[in-house]
Order: structure tokens, then sequence, then C-alpha cells
């Protein structure tokens, strides 16, 4: 990475100077650790360039992200998560963002810090009944990160381990009606 010119950087994409210069040293400091995600992260958004593919709000968020804050990890996860309950158009725009490994980079740092609805979204990228990306499909740890969000009580973690049981297909997922409808159940009372 090379440094901007100070002109450069003062005008660049209208941010403060502090926040492009505390990024560039992140992807510095990620790059000599071999931290690719993070990097590759950065480069996705393209923010060396005159005008990133982002704006500054997200460029703050993304800063948050490095920082630890949880929710800016999931935040960031999710602009590389898409479904095919995202329109086609959406999909289509922004296909330079279907980079599902990034996606649970992200979500794994917020999941492991406890945030449960990165953990359901995780479940949801590992499960192999639901998302296309064959290469990431692990039911062991759809399961586990749905069990994680189960036992905080939310909603979509409850169905999503209702899911696992129900469905049967993973080694790892025992076909538990029974079990599926009780968490079902659970779970509709709390909607």
């Amino acid at each position: 990475m090379t440094a901007m010119s100070d002109a450069t950087n003062e005008k660049y994409c209208g941010m403060p100077f502090d926040l492009h210069g505390d990024l560039e040293d992140a992807y510095d400091k990620a790059e000599r650790e071999g931290r690719t995600e993070v990097t590759e992260t950065l480069d996705t958004f393209g923010i060396w360039q005159e005008r990133p593919k982002c704006n500054e709000a997200f460029l703050h968020k993304i800063w948050r992200a490095l920082q630890g804050d949880v929710e800016a990890q999931a935040d960031v996860g999710h602009a590389f998560y898409w479904t095919d309950h995202d329109p086609e158009e959406t999909r289509e725009e922004y296909k330079w963002l279907d980079k599902p490994e990034l996606a649970i980079y992200w979500y794994e740092l917020a999941a492991e810090a406890g945030l449960g609805d990165a953990q359901v979204d995780l479940g949801c990228l590992y499960c192999p009944d639901l998302l296309p990306y064959s290469d990431l499909v692990n039911g062991r740890f759809a399961r586990h990160w749905w069990e994680q969000a189960a036992e905080q009580k939310l909603p979509n973690g409850l169905l999503g381990l209702a899911h696992c049981l129900r469905c049967g297909k993973c080694s790892c997922c025992s076909h538990d009606v029974a079990r599926a409808e009780s968490l079902e159940a659970e779970a509709a009372t709390m909607q």
C-alpha cells in the first residue's frame, strides 16, 4: 500500500484525513499479519480509489469493525451476504460484493463475541439446505451457530435449530420433529 499525497488526502471522498490514515494503517497492519480477509475487504470497497465503492458512513462502519465493534462487524459481514431473497436487480448490481468467505470472516468475529444475529446468519450460510455456497456448506457449523443463538432465545435462532432438526440431511442433525415443533412454538410466542 502506498501513501497518497497530502493533496489527495485532503480531498479524499470528503473524509477526514485521520479516518483515511487510520484505514491505511489498518491495511498495512493486516498485510503484515497476513490477515487477507481484512485487506480483501478494504480492497473490495476500493477505499484507495478517488471514489470508493461505498459511502463515508460505511467506511466508518468498516473502521469500527476493525476496532472490534460487533454490530459493525456483523454489518460488514452482511454486505458480503446475498441470498435468493434479494431482488435480482440488486444482486446483479452488487455482485462484486458476493463474497461469502468474507461474510463468514466478519460474522464469525461478531458471533464469537456473542452477537446472536451474526450467529443466526452464520447458521444460514453454513446450512446445506438454505444457500447455494456448496464449498462452504457445513451442517455441523450451521447447527452450532443456531444452537448458540437459540440459547439466547432469539426467535430466528430457535427457528434455525428447528429447521436443522426437521431437515435431517446432515450427519450432525438428528431428525427430531417433536423438538423442532417445540422450538417453533417457542419462537412463535416471541414474534
